[in-house]
Parts: C-alpha cells; structure tokens; sequence
C-alpha cells in the first residue's frame, strides 16, 4: 500500500485505517459500556493509557536497543523504531499496566474482558472492512 502527505508529513494508509479503525472502536466500546458511566470512564482511560505506553516504549526503545546509533544520530529517534524487540518491551509494559489497574480498581475480571474483547474483535473488523474497502478503491 502507499502514503499520502499532509503538509511535509508522509503517512501511510495502513496508519490511518489503524487510527480510524481505533476511533471506531473507541465509540463502540463506549456505547456497550454506556450502562455503567463510572467503569466505562476508568476502562476507557486504562485502554488508551496502556496503548500509549505500548506505542511510546516501542518507538523510543531505540534509545535502550540501538544507544550507539542514537549517540552518533540524535535526530534518528524520531525516525527508528524499536523493531521487534521494542515490539514485546512494550507489549510487555502495556499489560503490566493493564494488570496493575486491573488490581488497583477491584471491578470483576468479567468486566475487563467483556471490554477487552468487545474493543479488540470491534478493531480488528473494522480494520478489515477499511482495507478490504481501500483496495476496492484503488
């Protein structure tokens, strides 16, 4: 697949079917949920934090995994990403994170992985129908 550029920004169209397809799952999330507001704002929060992490720990991992590199090339963090090893570190920290909020809020496992596996099939569908409809266009 290609890129289009917005401004002296090349984005991917993988990218922005990943970002649609996690605004979709976003909303759908926050409509099953919508019965109980206070687990719903805390599920959603912990959701978007772990991602965060996971995404930030894979991008600067380059730092811990390539510190040579980075020393010689400080501008290149903004273009290495952590490959696979920076893949499973944050992976790994975005669950710890999970567990660890998991455990702090104290609301039934049943809850968690009722959301867990409402957002995840929701994203990989939607996911699917975007690129399916990408390459129809194209």
């Amino acid at each position: 697949m290609g890129a289009f550029l917005i401004g002296p920004l090349l984005v991917k169209y993988e990218w922005a079917l990943v970002l649609l397809s996690a605004i979709v799952a976003y909303f759908t999330i926050a409509n099953a949920l919508r019965d109980n507001g206070e687990y719903k704002k805390i599920f959603l929060n912990v959701i978007i934090n772990a991602v965060l992490i996971g995404f930030f720990t894979y991008k600067f991992s380059s730092i811990l995994f390539q510190t040579k590199t980075i020393l010689s090339n400080p501008m290149g963090i903004l273009y290495f990403s952590g490959g696979s090893k920076g893949t499973m570190l944050g992976a790994f920290l975005a669950l710890f994170y999970l567990v660890k909020e998991m455990m702090k809020y104290k609301y039934p496992l049943k809850n968690w992985i009722y959301g867990i596996v409402y957002g995840s099939v929701t994203f990989m569908l939607s996911y699917w129908l975007f690129r399916t409809l990408l390459i129809l266009l194209f």
